[in-house]
């Protein structure tokens, strides 16, 4: 014997030692998880934006100033007076038919008002903020990335309105509708 008869390897031993091991591993500190307050700020924020535009703070525009140069307006307050049909934008009554005179969508705060302009389109002043669709949906799809479980795949974001087929959309905040003598 070389006396090292205490330090052999035993069943037991072997097993306290892995069992070692496993509270070691599971004790280690695991990253915390990311913070994405600030994001989840800037989307809120964002979002807040849709319909918050008013007649006080929007610009007066046109809808052929609105179809030559939307790019200038995007991510504004604006207002004009338009004929529709709560669907889209006409320049007057005579335009409704065969072409539209706008390619801009529109969503509606108001359901009910763009209901009722399906059933018997209307002159409107409009107050809303024009936005980017793809932005709109680029943020969209980004806020409910946030929402998801870590590594649950993404819920599918709700893209709305008019930004499902349009490229810019007015999220109208307020309309009126100018009475005619048909009214």
């Amino acid at each position: 014997a070389d006396g090292m008869t205490g330090e052999r390897l035993t069943p037991p031993r072997f097993a306290a030692i892995l069992a070692c091991i496993a509270v070691a591993a599971c004790s280690t500190p695991h990253p915390p998880a990311p913070d994405h307050s600030a994001e989840r700020a800037a989307d809120a924020a964002y979002f807040a934006a849709d319909f918050n535009c008013t007649r006080a703070t929007a610009g007066d525009i046109d809808l052929k100033l609105l179809n030559a140069s939307s790019d200038r307006y995007l991510e504004k307050c604006i207002r004009l007076e338009v004929f529709t049909d709560g669907t889209s934008l006409y320049v007057d009554a005579k335009g409704m038919k065969p072409v539209k005179a706008s390619s801009v969508g529109l969503y509606w705060q108001d359901d009910a008002l763009a209901r009722r302009l399906k059933l018997g389109p209307s002159f409107v002043v409009i107050t809303g903020r024009l936005r980017d669709c793809a932005k709109h949906n680029a943020m969209t799809a980004r806020a409910a990335a946030l929402e998801s479980a870590p590594g649950a795949v993404p819920a599918q974001p709700a893209i709305i309105g008019a930004c499902k087929t349009s490229a810019t959309a007015i999220f109208v905040s307020d309309a009126q509708v100018i009475p005619t003598a048909m009214d």
